[in-house]
């Protein structure tokens, strides 16, 4: 584990991005990784975790026992304090029957570093079990991340499961994000894009939602600020395979600047005459009435547009 000095020098520079400053000083963290090292290590009540330190990042397997209840977040945080070529982590999240928690997972790359980023994880949600996974990104404005990375999760019978992807702070860099979900009878799967990127930033979110199982639910969502030079796409599939199944795809995206390029491309598919499967989909600049209104405020134009870019992301 890493000494006091060297938590605190980590700290200052994660702090510096944006990253809440309690989670340090409330020792919030049950797991903390800079690059290929364990930082910080505590266990949560009815969670089980094996970490492996690997040449270039960290393998995770984490399993939740059945029936276990949380109030309190399971906090991780999968970090770079400093330039390296790559960071790659490996997870496998296992909820067991009828547990509920929710894991709020950090991704923090420090003012002015460089580094490719590539995570993969498997997730299953047990029977009746709830289980949402926050997956909240800060970076520099000067940082640059080229980041891959791939959820797949099964959601078993009556489960919940809710992924949410969130990059407010900071460039986004070049991003591929690919969320995967197989859904059973009753199950439920949400999945939630917010993103803002800048300069030339790159963008590409891919969800795939398979209703499987009859009366399954499948939301897929995107929010997706685009500014400057970025090009971003959005891709939504959900397939309705089962009976009385659900699925909904709502992309909203918003454009600020000559130069950005912007797609979404929603994909529906029916397999059964009693499943719905419906979507959404909207690309246009930011609404002028309410920039007019918190102009006349006293904001100038590039606050008015930081608040109404906030209140989407949020």
């Amino acid at each position: 584990m890493a000494t006091k000095n060297s938590i605190n020098d980590i700290a200052k520079k994660f702090v510096q991005i944006g990253l809440p400053k309690e989670l340090f000083d409330r020792n919030k963290f049950n797991l903390l990784v800079d690059r290929n090292k364990v930082v910080i290590r505590y266990p949560a009540p009815g969670v089980r975790s094996e970490v492996h330190e690997t040449p270039t990042g960290v393998k995770t397997k984490v399993y939740v026992e059945p029936g276990t209840k949380l109030e309190e977040p399971v906090t991780l945080c999968f970090g770079a304090a400093e330039t390296t070529e790559v960071q790659t982590t490996e997870g496998e999240i296992i909820v067991g029957e009828g547990a509920d928690v929710k894991f709020q997972v950090y991704g923090a790359m420090a003012e002015g570093i460089k580094l490719k980023h590539k995570n993969k994880l498997k997730v299953r949600v047990e029977k009746e079990a709830r289980f949402e996974f926050l997956d909240l990104h800060y970076n520099g404005e000067e940082t640059f991340v080229e980041l891959e990375t791939e959820t797949d999760a099964y959601i078993g019978e009556n489960a919940y499961f809710r992924s949410v992807f969130k990059q407010t702070r900071g460039r986004a860099g070049k991003v591929r994000i690919v969320l995967k979900a197989n859904v059973d009878k009753k199950g439920i799967a949400v999945f939630e894009t917010k993103m803002i990127g800048k300069k030339d930033d790159e963008i590409y979110v891919e969800d795939v939602i398979h209703l499987n199982g009859e009366e399954s639910r499948g939301i897929s969502k995107s929010r997706i600020i685009a500014v400057d030079e970025t090009k971003a796409t959005f891709v939504g599939e959900t397939y309705g395979n089962a009976p009385k199944c659900r699925g909904h795809i709502d992309c909203s995206e918003i454009i600020r600047g000559k130069d950005v390029t912007v797609k979404a491309v929603p994909v529906v598919v029916v397999n059964d005459e009693t499943a719905k499967v419906t979507h959404e989909a909207a690309i246009g600049s930011i609404d002028k009435k309410q920039l007019e209104t918190l102009m006349a405020r006293g904001l100038s134009e590039d606050e008015a547009v930081d608040v109404i870019v906030q209140g989407m992301l949020r």
